[in-house]
């Protein structure tokens, strides 16, 4: 698992600096293997499944605040590549070694906070631009779909603890690269940030609500497996799987992708069936298609919010901190349901949340959602 983000990075001959993708394809890693943790974790550490999704909390409330506080006041340089990636290492040894649950959260908090500066690093680089656009996005289904199987296998096989190793071995494999990463980056003087327009704003609020419905759900889908329709966690991963296999064909689309709005609802199709029903068959069903239509959804609010900012470069930061809280609510919305194994009235939520982010970018994308460039032109305070 160690190298394969380096194995399946070879033949993608990106626009995008290799580097910046293997950062990328660890962080997924990382990410990916969250679904089976979490139940590792509640028995490990003697919680409920719905207290141990905290760990994913914390550890995207970490990556919210470095994709915040690097596209301010951070420049994408190799010092601050390394220190981040050696953060990240870092803190998957500590959660290895945590003596209990509050020691295990916190790691997970600066874990968070490596994977926000590598995400913020490969988005400020394509942002804008759709060849780089879909360099980056794809790069989480090809490694998601490799890695699930993985790391359901060493959990089962050695313990969340060991996972944990694991997974700091994989965070330092962006090292072998950082040659790639400039030394210096040069910012124009004075350089001032500026308001998003009213337009972007409504955009980058349905994005956040989106993955809060989103995450309320998918965070816990291994525990909707195995715990409500009665399947293995070799299962689930292969479920996972398909879900990563289903997302490359949409993330690498290079034609139109039509309204983000139409995706993301039926994102919210999928989070319900996946949540209400009680059907192997649906479950697997229901994953594999969020993973086509949610990856087709997202570059297309992204390139919708590119078309309604003046400035869009300054939007990717954005764009990745407000996805990032709606994740880091999600699993708290979720743990509630879970707790109390309402999975019904989870799937209900999650879809509301969803089906409401994609009235607002289809309203956006169809009407007329214009402020004048006086107002849009603000400096951000």
């Amino acid at each position: 698992m160690q190298s394969a983000p380096l194995r399946l990075l070879v033949a993608l001959r990106p626009s995008v600096a290799p580097a910046l993708l293997v950062a990328v394809a660890a962080s997924t890693i990382v990410f990916a293997s969250t679904p089976f943790v979490i139940p590792a974790v509640a028995a490990e550490h003697g919680v409920s499944t719905g207290t141990a999704g905290l760990i994913s909390a914390a550890q995207l409330t970490g990556f919210v605040a470095a994709s915040w506080i690097g596209g301010r006041f951070l420049r994408p340089v190799r010092s601050v590549f390394v220190v981040g990636t050696t953060l990240g290492v870092i803190a998957n040894l500590i959660s290895a070694v945590a003596p209990n649950f509050g020691v295990l959260t916190a790691s997970r908090l600066v874990s968070g906070v490596s994977l926000g500066l590598a995400a913020w690093f490969a988005w400020q680089a394509a942002f804008g631009h759709a060849g780089r656009t879909g360099d980056v996005a794809v790069v989480g289904p090809l490694v998601g779909m490799a890695a699930a199987p993985g790391i359901a296998a060493v959990i089962e096989a050695v313990g969340v603890n060991w996972m944990f190793v694991v997974l700091a071995a994989v965070e330092a494999t962006p090292l072998l690269l950082v040659a790639q990463v400039a030394r210096h980056h040069e910012r124009p003087p004075h350089q001032r940030r500026h308001a998003p327009t009213r337009a972007a704003r409504a955009i980058l609020v349905a994005l956040g609500v989106v993955t809060l419905g989103g995450s309320s759900v998918f965070v816990y889908g291994a525990a909707i497996g195995t715990e409500a329709n009665g399947m293995s966690a070799l299962a689930v991963s292969l479920v996972y799987s398909a879900n990563s296999l289903a997302s490359i064909p949409s993330a690498r689309w290079l034609g139109r992708r039509g309204p983000a709005g139409i995706w993301f609802l039926s994102t919210a199709v999928s989070a319900l069936l996946i949540a209400v029903s009680r059907s192997p068959i649906v479950f697997t069903a229901a994953m594999a298609a969020w993973g086509f239509v949610f990856f087709m959804g997202v570059p297309a609010a992204f390139a919708l919010l590119a078309s309604r900012s003046n400035f869009p470069q300054e939007r990717a930061g954005d764009a990745q901190a407000v996805m990032a809280l709606g994740r880091v609510f999600g699993p708290l919305l979720g743990g509630l349901f879970v707790g109390r194994e309402a999975f019904g009235w989870l799937g209900i939520a999650a879809a509301g949340a969803l089906g409401s982010a994609s009235a607002v970018l289809l309203y956006v994308e169809r009407g007329r959602f214009l402020v004048s460039r006086r107002a849009s032109v603000q400096p951000a305070s």
